[in-house]
């Protein structure tokens, strides 16, 4: 009975592997990951296509027996078509070697850029504390006096950001949020 179940498990794990599976950037395979995601962040699509090594050239019995019975000639087809069998270019080592140099130096470029950026938003943020403590100081006498503080004025935050994208605006919104205390809900 252990040998029956222990059977039956293999031939089920078998049955439930992954296919494999390469990544096709443009006209030839990818070589590595990085290539597929830096061709995924260029052109926004990449091609997936699976290696089937069983050939499925199975007939079916229904097109055979409709071919043979008709005396009209009919197109039928037995084999499935498939749309992609366009060829994949294989590519030399030096066209592998230049296209790893190439996805170094632009991760190589994009730290670069990366640690620019960090530096301009730690120069802003000092800028931003120096100008709240300046502010702070001047409002403490005018808010003390009025208990119902008054709207402030709607700033556009694009303005305020350097780049006007998502991610930033996101950011600075969420440090915003940390930034504020609760409200008083007892005021009125």
């Amino acid at each position: 009975m252990k040998f029956f179940f222990s059977i039956l498990l293999v031939l089920f794990l078998s049955n439930c592997s992954k296919p494999k599976t390469v990544l096709i950037c443009g006209d030839h395979i990818c070589i590595n990951k990085s290539e597929a995601k830096q061709y995924f962040e260029d052109n926004l699509s990449i091609e997936v296509k699976i290696i089937d090594k069983k050939n499925k050239k199975q007939i079916d019995l229904v097109e055979l027996n409709l071919k043979e019975n008709t005396k009209e000639k009919r197109n039928i087809n037995i084999l499935p078509r498939n749309n992609t069998k366009r060829e994949l270019k294989t590519l030399s080592k030096k066209e592998i070697t230049e296209i790893k140099k190439n996805i170094k130096s632009k991760r190589k470029d994009n730290q670069f850029s990366k640690k620019i950026i960090k530096k301009e938003k730690q120069e802003k943020k000092s800028k931003e504390k120096k100008l709240k403590k300046k502010k702070k100081s001047e409002n403490i006498n005018l808010e003390a006096n009025n208990v119902n503080k008054k709207r402030k004025d709607i700033v556009d935050v694009c303005t305020i950001l350097d780049k006007c994208s998502i991610d930033e605006i996101s950011k600075f919104l969420i440090e915003q949020g940390i930034k504020k205390d609760f409200p008083d809900i007892t005021t009125r």
